[in-house]
């Protein structure tokens, strides 16, 4: 029994090493989301890279600002082109559709940024550190 625990726990470090090996070098991405010229205060952006290799996603700060992380927080994205998404919506609880002041919608921003295909944003990442800003109307 223990021999059997033994070899598992071998097997078990060796795949996490097998994986830490593998990974795919990807390349700091960091930038600023702005909405009808304002900061975007909330939300994430995702980058697909069009490899079809593993996304990378970034939360939005309040000042607009992200930074993508796709292994460990921060790391970036794979170098290359990306179609983007951007998710902003508002928290719908306790909404009430008779208050005047509050926005039955639920995204901060127009809900084709949602989706790949309709997004229309891309973004190209090089090798080294990368600033990318989108402009959202």
């Amino acid at each position: 029994m223990i021999s059997l625990c033994s070899v598992l726990l071998l097997l078990s470090i060796m795949t996490g090493c097998g994986e830490q090996i593998d990974k795919k070098p990807t390349a700091p991405v960091k930038g600023i989301v702005t909405y009808e010229g304002k900061p975007l205060e909330t939300g994430e952006v995702v980058f697909f890279p069009d490899s079809g290799e593993q996304i990378a996603h970034g939360k939005i700060q309040p000042d607009g600002s992200f930074q993508l992380t796709t292994y460990e927080e921060g790391d970036g994205a794979f170098p290359g082109t990306h179609k983007v998404t951007i998710i902003s919506e508002r928290d719908m609880e306790g909404i009430s559709a008779e208050d005047p002041e509050a926005s039955m919608e639920p995204s901060f921003i127009p809900t084709k940024y949602n989706m790949q295909k309709s997004s229309g944003l891309t973004a190209v990442v090089k090798e080294g550190d990368n600033e990318i800003k989108f402009d959202l109307e």
